[in-house]
């Protein structure tokens, strides 16, 4: 892999379209000499200072104008890969990008892969793994918490946390370690006390971080939402009211919507995955049947479940029938809309709804519950207090979540062990593999195949 950073690439590192400008990166040992080949401007580009910029133009392989540009020279390590790097920024046209692109490769230089310049940064030493994976997660944020909790991962919150863990750790290893030396003699060394302090220490710190994790998630891919109900109840208006556009199809005719529909919304930074499906009821008609069986299924993988009812009328077998159901599931994540209020009077049947249920009273015809609702979902994210976790690092990744719940797996091993005085080589075993998987967060400990799957998800030119 090392072998790679001897190679100088480049890739186009804005979107591909028509624009104002486009940006070619050229990151490498030969990046300076092989832009300087095809530049013409008043400064040779081997003798520009770091982290200045010069106007000229870059030509092809005949000395024939490609495009007027602008060069950023920024000299390693004083760069974002630590390399040597020149950033080529020319008009923004789909062929003029690729033109400058092909002849800068043509003067020897290869083409860049997918997440190739981030990766030569972590090779390099200029930022971690985390921070790598932040900067992924930065770029493909859709609201202000995601943006948020990437920036404060990208600034090395999460770095911080987990090499102070790391570290308690390594100084546990190291006390028993010293311990192992001189076990032949018979010489206690260490306090056990104060190592299983230690150990104590790592797992309540792990949890605190693992505990983030079901908001970090949410921060990080959004809330999905699942609107269900009988045909007509008004899920589809409920949809477009909470939009506030005409998204969904609304007609009188029980199961238009015969699929699913999703679209996007933010609620105070958060993003929300509203899922407008197909009626519940007993049918006949095979696509119909096919869009219920398909709303069961997203039902069962929503985080938050809203049954919308129509409350001009009473409670159907088939609402009983879901209502009865999500009681046997025990989810907790269940709100209940009494739509149609504008059109209820005092002659619509009296109904229960089970003990505890948040029940939202809404007209999506004129909009009435809607701020009400928003707050509702809102609160089902929020179900502790956001005070607590404002000060506090989030774990938004799944391969970090799956790391520290090996590594605090490994410590209470090592914790049972030494409570049963067992023999410090067996403690070692397990500490070491609890910092070796804290290790993995950072990229002290990595393999091939992890540096490959997770920066063959970036795009080209990042």
């Amino acid at each position: 892999m090392n072998g790679r950073l001897e190679t100088t690439i480049a890739a186009i590192a804005t979107p591909i379209g028509e624009g104002a400008i486009s940006v070619i990166r050229v990151s490498g040992p030969s990046a300076l000499t092989a832009v300087a080949g095809r530049f013409h401007g008043k400064q040779n580009i081997l003798n520009a200072k770091s982290h200045t910029a010069h106007y000229g133009r870059i030509v092809d392989g005949r000395n024939e104008t490609v495009d007027e540009v602008v060069c950023t020279v920024f000299r390693a390590p004083h760069s974002f890969t630590g390399e040597d790097i020149v950033e080529i920024s020319c008009h923004g046209g789909i062929h003029v990008t690729r033109r400058v692109l092909e002849s800068i490769l043509e003067a020897g230089v290869s083409p860049a892969g997918p997440g190739d310049f981030t990766q030569r940064a972590f090779l390099n030493g200029k930022i971690d793994l985390s921070q790598a994976e932040a900067i992924a997660d930065l770029i493909q944020s859709q609201s202000d918490k995601a943006r948020q909790t990437s920036l404060e991962q990208l600034e090395g919150a999460l770095s911080k946390q987990i090499h102070l863990v790391r570290d308690q750790l390594v100084q546990s290893l190291g006390l028993l370690e010293l311990e192992l030396d001189f076990s032949e003699e018979g010489i206690a060394l260490i306090d056990k006390k104060k190592v299983e302090n230690l150990f104590n220490l790592g797992i309540l710190e792990i949890d605190q971080l693992l505990n983030t994790y079901k908001y970090g998630k949410v921060w990080r891919e959004g809330v999905r939402v699942v609107l269900v109900g009988v045909p007509n109840a008004g899920k589809s208006s409920l949809l477009n009211s909470l939009l506030k556009e005409d998204r969904a199809i609304v007609t009188n005719i029980p199961g238009t919507t015969r699929d699913f529909i999703e679209e996007k919304m933010t609620i105070e930074g958060v993003l929300f995955r509203m899922i407008d499906t197909a009626g519940l009821r007993e049918t006949t008609d095979l696509i119909e049947k096919e869009g219920v069986n398909r709303t069961w299924k997203i039902i069962k993988g929503a985080d938050i479940i809203v049954l919308v009812h129509d409350s001009t009328k009473t409670l159907t077998d088939d609402e009983n029938i879901f209502l009865e159901t999500i009681k046997n599931w025990d989810r907790q994540d269940f709100v209940i809309v009494n739509n149609k209020i504008d059109i209820r009077n005092d002659k619509t049947p009296q109904y229960h709804f089970p003990e505890k249920t948040r029940v939202v009273e809404t007209s999506a015809m004129n909009h009435t519950g809607i701020e009400n609702l928003k707050e509702v979902l809102l609160d089902k994210v929020l179900d502790k207090s956001e005070e607590d976790y404002k000060e506090a690092v989030i774990i938004t990744n799944e391969r970090h979540y799956t790391a520290l719940s090996k590594a605090k797996q490994s410590l209470m091993s090592a914790l049972k062990s030494l409570k049963s005085n067992e023999s410090e080589e067996f403690i070692a075993v397990d500490l070491r593999s609890a910092i070796d998987s804290i290790g993995e967060i950072i990229g002290l400990v990595t393999t091939e195949d992890i540096l490959n799957n997770i920066f063959s998800k970036f795009c080209i030119g990042k």
